[in-house]
């Protein structure tokens, strides 16, 4: 959730209305752009820092409906370019009620909510249950001749090991498994962070973090004084190997 400052605001095609930017890093943050005749939606528009006209200029190329941006969750390197959107005229910021996300203007709770962006175009923000935070959205695109396009936010992290600081590991589980579950509405998915993958790899996630679970809960009833022993066979680095263990032992 590093709060570094964005490099990029070149959006590539992934589908006839999704588009997708690269920014900061490392590693470098996935922002998704979808576009229907009405509206337009930003998703994740990047931290704080950085030359965020450059983002919006990228946006304006592509489009001039109205924009509205959702944040799937609310680490800084998601959120911060809120700020500077909503100066420029934003009027619509979505994210979890539980996200902490001081600068959206609409919350997500238990329902999903769908924004239809005109032209067949729509957008599904869903809660699939606490997991990387515990105001986490994944936003799905629907839109006539889509194969179907997934944007996860970070419960699914690709190329590194999955962030747990501010984590519910076992409740993780379970919004993985959710997420795997709708491979057949979805058949891309965007992590956070990361290269597009499929649902395979979703499903291999959700089995390491199970295990990563289940040897640091087993670790933590044998070993109550000194759980980190579990470190070596934690399936994740050192540091996030710490961070699980640090979570269970505060749930």
């Amino acid at each position: 959730m590093m709060d570094h400052a964005p490099e990029s605001a070149h959006f590539r095609r992934l589908e006839d209305h999704v588009f997708l930017a690269e920014r900061g890093g490392p590693p470098p943050l996935n922002v998704g752009l979808i576009l229907g005749e009405d509206a337009a939606v930003l998703i994740d528009p990047g931290p704080a820092g950085g030359d965020h006209t450059a983002l919006l200029a990228a946006v304006r190329e592509l489009s001039s409906a109205e924009l509205i941006v959702v944040n799937t969750h609310g680490h800084p390197d998601h959120v911060g370019a809120n700020d500077f959107l909503r100066r420029q005229g934003v009027h619509r910021i979505l994210a979890h009620a539980d996200a902490g996300v001081e600068t959206a203007t609409d919350l997500v709770a238990a329902e999903p909510v769908t924004l239809p962006l005109g032209g067949g175009v729509e957008v599904v923000l869903e809660h699939l249950g606490r997991g990387h935070t515990q105001g986490d959205l994944v936003v799905g695109v629907r839109a006539e001749g889509s194969t179907g396009v997934m944007f996860c936010g970070d419960l699914v992290r690709e190329g590194d090991d999955p962030e747990f600081h501010d984590s519910y590991p076992k409740e993780w589980v379970r919004a993985l498994g959710r997420l795997w579950s709708m491979a057949g509405s979805y058949s891309r998915f965007v992590p956070g962070h990361g290269h597009e993958v499929d649902a395979d790899f979703i499903a291999s996630m959700r089995r390491r973090m199970q295990q990563g679970y289940n040897v640091s809960s087993q670790a933590i009833r044998e070993s109550v004084n000194d759980a980190t022993k579990a470190i070596p066979i934690v399936p994740y680095g050192p540091g996030e190997s710490r961070e699980l263990i640090t979570r269970l032992r505060g749930r």
